[in-house]
């Protein structure tokens, strides 16, 4: 049998409820109490809290906190709960749990992330909502959730125009989190783009003659369908598309001839792009073990590019 790798699992956490008496304050903090608006903790702690970490909304007399800030708090700001509100959020909402260990990443690296309107607003760690813009709005899901195209794209178009970043966090069912930056990106390479007389770069030399595939002999013969459409966009760019099929995607996309350097992008059509998140993570995984970008390629009204990549909080 193979011994395998020598170095150890690292330790996943646990997030356990309850206060650790680790670095925990002379004075008990006081419990959140129920508001309007989410969660109320009063000053002086409310002061602590929004000013120095962006915690909560401010109001007289202290900070609204949303229910995923509550448990930042619980875990990471010595603040209790009262006995049984995990439950109570559990039972009203059985993603809080997915919820909440996707916010705890997210600010993980001491970024300050902000639940405003329904949104998570992203400021860097020596940033503060009370001093500039955000710089990244992020999302989360749970792995198995189906993988949207249409909202993703105009999601990536309207923070596109906003010059904000858009990430996301995703959860597996070990309340493990992976999280992912979404771009809308314009891929250029410096080939000459072929023609349908001349195509000197098309198809593979092998047994002293030249073999051509399917979709580059359909392009050629002006044959009309998504395959060629896209074709005909990408070559426009000054790409070169190679078969994706050891990398599971239908494109590698070379932005110099194969010989001088390799492919920076693998690309996948809409129509043949995962179902659900878990396949996202499998084709993004793959494709930067071989430091490639993966892309989506969409159609509507003109060609979109999609990429997805990893992101690690804080870099």
């Amino acid at each position: 049998m193979a011994e395998g790798r020598k170095s150890k699992p690292r330790s996943r956490p646990t997030r356990p409820i309850g206060l650790s008496i680790e670095a925990s304050p002379t004075k008990p903090n006081p419990p959140p109490e129920p508001h309007p608006d989410g969660w109320f903790i009063p000053a002086p702690l409310s002061n602590r809290l929004h000013q120095k970490s962006a915690l909560g909304i401010p109001i007289d007399g202290g900070i609204v906190l949303a229910e995923e800030e509550v448990m930042f708090c619980h875990w990471h700001r010595h603040v209790p709960l009262e006995e049984g509100w995990v439950d109570d959020r559990i039972n009203e909402d059985e993603n809080f749990p997915y919820k909440s260990v996707a916010f705890d990443v997210v600010r993980s690296a001491g970024e300050k992330v902000v639940p405003r309107d329904g949104k998570w607003l992203r400021w860097s760690r020596e940033s503060h909502p009370n001093k500039g813009s955000p710089e990244a709005e992020v999302r989360w899901a749970r792995a198995k959730e189906n993988f949207v195209i249409d909202d993703l794209l105009n999601w990536a178009k309207s923070l596109s125009s906003s010059g904000m970043k858009g990430e996301i966090a995703i959860v597996d069912d070990e309340m493990d989190v992976t999280m992912y930056r979404l771009a809308l990106i314009e891929p250029e390479g410096n080939l000459t783009p072929a023609t349908q007389d001349k195509h000197p770069l098309l198809g593979i030399e092998h047994l002293s003659r030249r073999f051509m595939r399917q979709d580059e002999l359909d392009w050629i013969n002006g044959v009309d369908n998504p395959v060629t459409d896209l074709f005909g966009e990408l070559n426009s760019r000054g790409l070169l598309m190679r078969p994706g099929f050891k990398y599971g995607c239908r494109w590698r996309v070379y932005s110099t001839p194969v010989e001088e350097d390799h492919a920076p992008w693998l690309l996948q059509m809409e129509e043949e792009s995962p179902s659900n998140w878990e396949g996202v993570c499998l084709s993004v995984r793959l494709a930067e073990g071989v430091n490639k970008g993966w892309i989506i390629a969409i159609k509507r009204s003109e060609w979109n590019f999609l990429l997805i990549n990893r992101h690690l909080p804080g870099r």
